[in-house]
């Protein structure tokens, strides 16, 4: 598609690129106590990074967060065959921001 730089692109094609990570107890055990998946979307004809919304900034096993730039979607997995409670004890971090003074 050729793009006229005189009319914002309309975002119709887009890729989605998703690494999905196996989180390990340590550096030095291997194993694996939980999977994440980050999430990117990219618009394939000018390369504008789409931003997630509504999701706060940080890193979760528990519930999908987001990079603090919003690109990137951080989304804790697990296998199907596996309990419903699989990687709830691992750490995270959250970040908020208050404003004013």
């Amino acid at each position: 598609m050729a793009t006229d730089p005189d009319r914002p692109c309309p975002h119709e094609n887009f890729d989605a690129y998703v690494a999905v990570n196996r989180l390990t107890a340590s550096d030095t055990d291997p194993t694996v106590v939980g999977y994440s998946a980050g999430i990117k979307v990219h618009c394939r004809d000018c390369g504008e990074p789409f931003r997630w919304t509504g999701v706060p900034a940080g890193v979760s096993p528990r519930r999908p967060m987001c990079s603090i730039d919003e690109t990137e979607l951080h989304a804790p997995l697990r296998p199907a065959s596996a309990d419903p409670d699989f990687g709830m004890g691992l750490p995270g971090f959250a970040v908020s921001f208050q404003g004013g003074n």
